[in-house]
């Protein structure tokens, strides 16, 4: 490693964050571990972010970069891992939070680990005071591509990848993947890596009203979101021939999911039809707990 090099990358888009942003920058601030730089990516934001990050820019504090527009975040976080610097590098979102440890324990599990280029810290859902709302669910790392068919337990919050995995792989800028750009990288990272695990929640996932955008064409968006994450798959044989057993698995719960959020629309008759579809597709489904929490959460 270079004299000067940071041990990790933090990379931070935001977008109209002005409100939240300097929280998530005094969590990583706060860290016991000290060797990082941090690379905040405005997507063009129209209120007051770039005025609020202005001292820590001249302290030389953040590197900030700022797009003429909003590219959506699968852009911010290119840009950020193109000028990346660091032996490791990680996603933040600019509403959440790492907590002390965290990049500590990820400095002591990668050198601990050199094989493995890729790992995450377990994460939860916190509230603005930084209280657990919700534990989130962690699948075994057995079978890393059965566990990823089943959901994205990845994210972006608490993945460390290294300087060889970041520098070949970027996120899509396909504006109609917004929401499922992260799921979607994931299966080609895992493709090439094998992912370890801190057995440890060392960040938060903040929960606050303005977090999801209400998007009427939801169900379209996720209909393409499905199809270009099966043709990600097919379309690479090395792909194809790791996830190819658990295809059944992936679309049946995006199904499920599409399910959840057209709930509101009262379309009995559709959303039988896609509950229908998803048993179909892998009736496998029928002997996970996850499936009935869903069939509860649409009849409750």
């Amino acid at each position: 490693m270079q004299k000067n090099k940071p041990f990790f990358s933090i990379i931070i888009p935001t977008y109209n964050r002005a409100n939240l942003i300097l929280e998530t920058l005094d969590s990583v601030f706060d860290q016991t571990f000290k060797n990082f730089e941090i690379i905040v990516v405005d997507n063009h934001s129209t209120d007051n972010t770039k005025d609020v990050l202005l001292p820590l820019i001249s302290e030389g504090k953040i590197r900030y970069i700022q797009h003429d527009r909003n590219y959506e975040r699968g852009k911010s976080r290119n840009t950020g891992m193109t000028n990346a610097t660091g032996k490791y590098l990680t996603l933040l979102d600019s509403d959440d939070f790492l907590y002390p440890q965290c990049l500590y324990d990820a400095y002591v599990f990668a050198t601990e680990n050199p094989l493995l280029e890729l790992f995450q810290n377990k994460f939860e859902l916190v509230n603005d005071q930084r209280k657990t709302v919700y534990k989130f669910e962690f699948p075994s790392l057995n079978n890393q591509y059965k566990a990823l068919c089943d959901g994205n337990f990845i994210s972006c919050i608490g993945t460390f990848l290294s300087e060889n995995v970041y520098s070949q792989f970027r996120f899509s800028e396909d504006p109609k993947m917004v929401g499922s750009e992260d799921y979607e990288i994931w299966f080609r990272v895992l493709g090439a890596y094998k992912m370890g695990r801190i057995n440890k929640i060392n960040a938060g996932v903040r929960q606050h009203p303005t977090r999801s955008v209400e998007n009427t064409n939801i169900y379209d968006f996720l209909d393409y979101q499905q199809t270009m994450i099966n043709k990600t798959i097919i379309n690479d044989a090395n792909l194809l021939s790791k996830y190819q057993a658990y295809l059944g698995r992936f679309n049946a719960w995006f199904f499920l999911k599409k399910l959840l959020h057209i709930k509101k629309s009262k379309h009995v008759v559709f959303e039988n039809n896609l509950l229908l579809k998803a048993i179909k597709t892998d009736m496998s489904i029928l002997f996970k707990l996850r499936f009935y929490k869903i069939i509860f959460n649409l009849i409750k």
